[in-house]
């Protein structure tokens, strides 16, 4: 279901005027009526859909809020409309009722206040319909709702979908790779994002939309028309069964997630300026970047940022090349035959060749010794993977480096201590296949970059070593050890690396399926090993 949070800003009528942001608005002014410049987006990520999604870094965090270009208070003014849905890091479907109680009888919200008229979203409806080229089968409800309800609503939809340990053991990815801060709290740090941000999502459950309680009516009506090509293409498609949470398929979550909002970014655009076309992908990437900088929570680590706001600019940039290639038609024509892996959606060639991933077998743990177990493994995908690499290098490096992504499977693996059940050790492994010796190299100067050439004992988070073979990656890192509840604990490095050395070994040994190194991948099933 489509889960998608924005900024109570998200459709405000370029603030060009507040702070640093002038400049960036500036330059998009020249839009039809300046519109567009307040769809950037804000971003932060999971690796999985993404490990850090929503699976891979986008897969693994999966949260994504649309802002303005510059931030403001939330308005005074009485409720009107909506702003849009946003998926949380392995959730795909928006929160249903909690007990099964109305949201207007949790909050107390006079009821000729808490929807809009049907009047209201007919006109919309029928102006988004006729842009994107969907039918309305059914009419769309609105709910309000302040937003710490709103909120809580994504809190019992996360603990209701997402299974036990899922977030925990996500959080050690990015720890373990440095894209966090070893003691971050990574579940928490999500929610204190989302909190100030959210402004309501829409249920295919029950096809309505709830509202945050503190939208203009300019930013209700502009953010509204987003809103409703989701209902529309949950009325079309049935957006639920697509983006459900499954263990292991992030980087296929990533990728529908991603061709879910990109394309209810154009046609909103279609609806606001005339033409998605006279939105420039480039600049609406730095407006991205601009409001990421300018309104996030200050101690919210880059990666998440940048995974919330991927599914907006890399769809956005898919859909724009299908419908150059071939109008909505094409659109409609990937509905029909979803893109499998995000290296699909980010190079549209190779959906149409349907290039497939190369299965990686689940690294296995054996050197580290009797107790540690696999405790949670899932795709990182080339999304997730320019993502990471970014936090290492430079962005056009990180894209250059992971456009060589052919397949990768990552696992989180721990030991729990019989003697204090609040300690347990964990560790990662991470193999990666690429398209050629030289891709795989290419990736190996943005790992060196970041963690050198050899083996190196980090104190909190102990040994992490790499190495390349072929068109092959490997990187282990781990063991330490964490005490502590469900927030960041106490971090105290717990291995060699020596013991890394000789997991390194064994994870390179482990299966690869797929075509030989250096070879092109052809376009019939190789599946992903679940």
């Amino acid at each position: 279901m489509t889960r998608r949070v924005e900024d109570a800003a998200a459709a405000g009528q370029g603030r060009c005027a507040m702070g640093a942001a002038r400049a960036t608005c500036a330059a998009c002014a020249t839009s039809k009526r300046g519109r567009w410049c307040g769809a950037a987006l804000v971003a932060a990520a999971g690796l999985a859909a993404a490990p850090v999604g929503t699976g891979g870094l986008v897969g693994l965090v999966g949260v994504a809020v649309l802002a303005g270009c510059a931030p403001a208070a939330a308005p005074a003014a009485a409720p009107r409309a909506q702003a849009s849905v946003a998926a949380l890091p392995a959730a795909s479907a928006a929160p249903g009722p909690v007990g099964g109680a109305s949201p207007v009888d949790e909050g107390g919200l006079d009821e000729d206040a808490a929807r809009l008229t049907d009047g209201e979203i007919a006109r919309v409806l029928a102006r988004v319909a006729k842009a994107r080229g969907l039918p309305v089968r059914r009419d769309v409800r609105s709910r309000v709702l302040a937003r710490g309800q709103i909120l809580e609503r994504v809190r019992a939809h996360v603990e209701r979908e997402i299974p036990e340990g899922v977030l925990d053991h996500q959080r050690e990815v990015l720890a373990a790779l440095e894209l966090i801060p070893a003691d971050y709290d990574f579940t928490a740090g999500m929610y204190r994002l989302l909190e100030g941000r959210i402004a309501g999502f829409y249920e295919p459950e029950d096809a309505t939309m709830y509202l945050v309680d503190d939208l203009t009516e300019a930013e209700a009506e502009e953010t509204l028309a987003h809103e409703l090509v989701h209902a529309l293409q949950d009325q079309s498609f049935s957006l639920g069964r697509l983006l459900d949470f499954k263990l292991g398929d992030s980087d296929r979550l990533a990728a529908t997630h991603a061709l879910v909002e990109g394309e209810a970014m154009s046609a909103m655009f279609d609806v606001l300026v005339g033409s998605a076309f006279q939105v420039d992908e480039s600049m609406l990437r730095k407006l991205v970047a601009m409001s990421t900088a300018l309104s996030s929570v200050g101690d919210t680590p880059l990666v998440l940022q940048e995974s919330l706001g991927a599914p907006y600019t890399d769809g956005f940039a898919f859909v724009q090349a299908l419908r150059r290639d071939g109008g909505w038609a094409s659109v409609d024509a990937v509905w029909r035959a979803l893109p499998e892996t995000t290296e699909q959606l980010l190079h549209p060639e190779k959906l149409a060749a349907r290039e497939p991933a190369v299965a990686v077998a689940v690294p296995t743990a054996a050197a580290l010794g009797p107790g540690f177990r696999v405790v949670f493994d899932d795709v990182m995908g080339e999304q997730a993977l320019r993502i990471a690499f970014a936090a290492y290098a430079h962005r056009d490096a990180a894209i250059g480096a992971a456009a060589g992504w052919g397949g990768d499977r990552f696992a989180v693996v721990r030991r729990d201590d019989p003697e204090d059940p609040s300690r347990k050790e964990f560790a990662l492994a991470w193999r990666l296949r690429f398209d050629s010796a030289g891709d795989a190299a290419e990736a190996g100067k943005v790992i060196e970059r970041r963690f050198g050439k050899a083996c190196r004992r980090r104190p909190e988070l102990g040994p992490i070593a790499w190495t390349a073979r072929g068109s092959d990656v490997a990187i282990v890192a781990g063991p330490y050890a964490r005490r502590g509840g469900s927030g960041g604990g106490e971090v105290s490095a717990a291995g060699t690396c020596a013991g890394a050395g000789k997991w390194l070994a064994e994870v390179m040994k482990g299966g690869v399926g797929g075509q030989a190194a250096g070879t092109a991948r052809a376009g019939t099933a190789a599946g992903r090993e679940k």
